[in-house]
C-alpha cells in the first residue's frame, strides 16, 4: 500500500473566555503541585495535562511534572513546551524509589503530590505523606486485579485512605469498580479534553479526506488507540469481512503498532489491507474531520478521552458496552453500545456511518454542546483545584 501523506496538526495551548475563579487562598500564593506518572507518553493523563498546562496558573496552581519509569518518555517534550517543569527518576529497582522520591518531594516544597499511576503508588504516597504534603491520587482505570493481589491493592488503599489521600476516579464506571472490588470510596471527576476538538467545515472535511487518498463514496471508521489487547482492534477488522459491511468501508487506524505489527497482518490474512490506513503515532484531528464514524472495539477503558474527542468533532460513536465506554451512552444518541460479534459490529457501524452523512450539511450535531458541557476541560481543572483547596494547608515554602 502506497504511503499517506498526512498533514501535521500542532500540538497548541488554547484560549480561553470563561474567566476562572480565584480562591481568595490560592490569590495569595500559589499551591506547588507535583503530578507522578509513568513513562509519558500521548495518552490519557498526559493529553489532559498538556491542554490544561495555561488552566492551572487561573487557579494559582504550579504544577510540575514526574515520570517514574525506565525512560522519560516521548511526550516529555512536548509537556515542556506547553510549560511544565519535567523530572525523570528511574523506578528500576523499585524498593529504593521512595526514599529519593521522598527527598524530591521535599526538597521541591510541594503542598499537593498528585498520584496518576497504579505501580508504586502505595509506597510513594506513605513517602509523600512524611514530608507533609497532602497526597491526591487519581484512579485511570478499572483494575481487575484478583485473589491475593486483589486483598493487597484493597488493604494499600484502606491504609492511604485513613492516612488522608484523596481517591478520585475519571468516571463513573472506575468509581464503581474501586468500590465494588477494593471497597474504595472515590470522589468523580471526569476526563477531559482538548477544545480544539470540534466539528470540521466542509473545506476541513475534503482536505483531511483527500490527504488520506478517500473519494467521496467512502464510508469512513476511524480508531484512535495503541495497539494492545485490551483495544481489541482486529474486531474491526474481522467486520470488514462480514457480509453486513458496507462495501465501500475503510478503516483508519491512529495510534502506535505493535513492533510484530499483528494487526496490519491480520489485515493482509483477510484481504482488506487496501481498505486499510495505518497512520501511527499522530494527532488524531484530521483522522476525526475525515471520519464517518468512529470505533472502539475495547474490553474496558477508564474513561476514554479519544472518544470523548470523537464526539466532540460531531462523529456518531459505535462502542463496546463495556466499563468506561457505556458511561459515555448516557444522554447522548449519538453514541451505540453492541456486544462484539462481527456480523453485529459491521451492521452498527454502517448504520452510523450512514445517519452521519447528513451531519455536515445540517449544522453542529446537537449532542457536541452536550460533551462539550459535561467534558470541558475548565470544569475538570476546576473540580481538581477545589479538591486542593479542600486539603492542603498553608504553603509549605517560605
Amino acid at each position: 500500500m502506497a504511503a499517506v501523506l498526512v498533514r501535521p496538526y500542532t500540538w497548541h495551548q488554547p484560549r480561553y473566555t470563561q474567566e476562572a475563579s480565584m480562591d481568595q487562598g490560592l490569590a495569595q500564593g500559589s499551591v506547588r503541585v507535583l503530578h507522578v506518572l509513568n513513562e509519558l507518553r500521548a495518552s490519557g493523563a498526559e493529553l489532559m495535562l498538556h491542554s490544561a498546562a495555561t488552566e492551572w496558573k487561573k487557579h494559582g496552581v504550579e504544577a510540575h511534572l514526574l515520570a517514574v519509569a525506565p525512560t522519560v518518555g516521548t511526550f516529555a517534550d512536548r509537556l515542556r513546551v506547553a510549560g511544565y517543569r519535567v523530572a525523570h527518576e528511574l523506578d528500576d529497582p523499585l524498593w529504593r524509589l521512595p526514599a529519593r522520591f521522598r527527598r524530591r518531594v521535599a526538597a521541591g516544597r510541594y503542598d499537593v503530590v498528585h498520584l496518576h499511576a497504579e505501580r508504586g503508588s502505595f509506597w510513594l504516597g506513605l513517602a509523600a505523606l512524611s514530608t507533609g504534603a497532602t497526597v491526591v491520587r487519581t484512579v485511570h482505570n478499572a483494575f481487575g486485579f484478583r485473589g491475593l493481589l486483589r486483598v493487597q491493592r484493597a488493604v494499600q488503599r484502606g491504609v492511604l485512605r485513613s492516612a488522608g489521600v484523596v481517591h478520585v476516579c475519571v468516571g463513573p464506571s472506575v468509581a464503581d469498580n474501586e468500590r465494588g472490588t477494593f471497597g474504595n470510596p472515590a470522589e468523580v471527576v471526569e476526563n477531559w479534553y482538548d477544545e480544539m476538538f470540534v466539528p470540521p467545515t466542509l473545506q476541513q472535511r475534503a482536505v483531511a479526506r483527500t490527504e488520506l487518498g478517500l473519494d467521496d463514496r467512502d464510508l469512513v471508521a476511524v480508531s484512535v488507540g495503541n495497539c494492545s489487547p485490551v483495544k481489541r482492534h482486529e474486531a474491526v477488522l474481522e467486520a470488514m469481512v462480514h457480509p453486513d459491511c458496507p462495501p465501500h468501508l475503510k478503516y483508519v487506524h491512529v495510534g502506535e503498532e505493535v513492533a510484530a505489527r499483528d494487526e496490519r497482518r491480520l489485515s493482509e490474512r483477510l484481504g482488506v489491507a487496501d481498505r486499510v490506513r495505518f497512520l501511527g503515532q499522530t494527532h488524531p484531528l484530521a483522522a476525526l474531520h475525515a471520519a464517518d464514524v468512529f470505533v472502539m472495539p475495547s474490553v474496558y477503558e477508564g474513561l476514554s478521552i479519544a472518544a470523548v474527542e470523537a464526539l466532540a468533532t460531531g462523529l456518531p460513536a459505535v462502542l463496546t458496552d463495556a466499563p468506561g465506554l457505556r458511561d459515555l451512552a448516557e444522554d447522548n444518541s449519538a453514541v451505540t453500545l453492541i456486544d462484539i460479534t462481527p456480523g453485529g459490529f459491521a451492521k452498527a457501524i454502517g448504520q452510523a456511518a450512514r445517519l452521519s452523512a447528513g451531519r455536515h450539511r445540517d449544522g453542529v450535531p446537537r449532542d457536541v454542546d452536550a460533551v462539550r458541557n459535561r467534558f470541558g476541560m475548565g470544569r475538570g481543572v476546576a473540580q481538581y483545584v477545589d479538591i486542593y483547596r479542600r486539603t492542603w494547608g498553608p504553603p509549605r515554602r517560605s
